[in-house]
C-alpha cells in the first residue's frame, strides 16, 4: 500500500563493515531458483597518512550479495571487493579507493560498478556465492588530480557504458 509503506524484510550488516550502504538492487531474474539482491557500500573517507594507517587490514567498501527469496529471512551469500593491488592509485592521498555505486539495472547477470580509484568493474553474478570480475576499466587521473575518482556508471540500451569522475 503506497499510502502505508512498511518493512517486510531487513538485514543489517553494519557492523562488521564500517562504510555506509549506498545502493540496494534486486536482480531481475532468479539465479538457481533463488531471488538475489546486491548492495554496494560507499568508501566514506579520503586517504591521508592517518586514515591509511587506520584502514590497514580492513576490508574496503565493497559489493555484498544476498539471497532474498524469503524476505523475512534474508541470507548473506558473498562479497566482492577490489584489491589495493589492482589499482596504482589505491593509497593516493586526497582520494578514495573503495566502492561507490552501480548501474541500477543488471544486464543479465552482469553488474557494472564503480570503485573510486579502482575504476569500473564488471562483475558476473552467475554464481552468487562466488561473483567473478569479467572486465574492468581504470581511467587516468583528470584535471591535475592525483587519482581518478570514478563516481557513477550508466549502461544504455545499446550497451554503451558511461563512467563519470567526480573530479571533473
Amino acid at each position: 500500500d503506497i499510502k502505508r509503506p512498511r518493512t517486510i524484510g531487513a538485514y543489517n550488516y553494519h557492523p562488521p563493515f564500517k562504510d555506509p550502504t549506498h545502493t540496494f538492487m534486486p536482480l531481475n531474474t532468479p539465479i538457481g531458483g533463488r531471488n538475489i539482491a546486491v548492495t554496494i557500500d560507499e568508501e566514506e573517507r579520503y586517504y591521508n597518512p592517518e586514515v591509511s594507517e587506520q584502514r590497514r587490514g580492513r576490508v574496503h567498501a565493497c559489493l555484498s550479495v544476498f539471497d532474498v527469496t524469503d524476505v523475512a529471512n534474508i541470507q548473506p551469500l558473498s562479497l566482492f571487493q577490489v584489491s589495493e593491488l589492482d589499482s596504482p592509485w589505491s593509497r593516493t592521498p586526497r582520494s578514495r579507493f573503495g566502492a561507490h555505486q552501480f548501474h541500477e539495472h543488471a544486464v543479465g547477470t552482469l553488474i557494472f560498478a564503480t570503485w573510486f580509484s579502482g575504476g569500473l568493474r564488471i562483475i558476473d553474478m552467475d554464481d552468487p556465492s562466488a561473483p567473478q570480475e569479467v572486465g574492468y576499466f581504470m581511467p587516468e587521473p583528470v584535471s591535475g588530480h592525483p587519482a581518478p575518482q570514478s563516481n557513477d556508471v550508466f549502461v544504455d540500451p545499446r550497451g554503451l557504458i558511461y563512467l563519470t569522475d567526480r573530479n571533473l
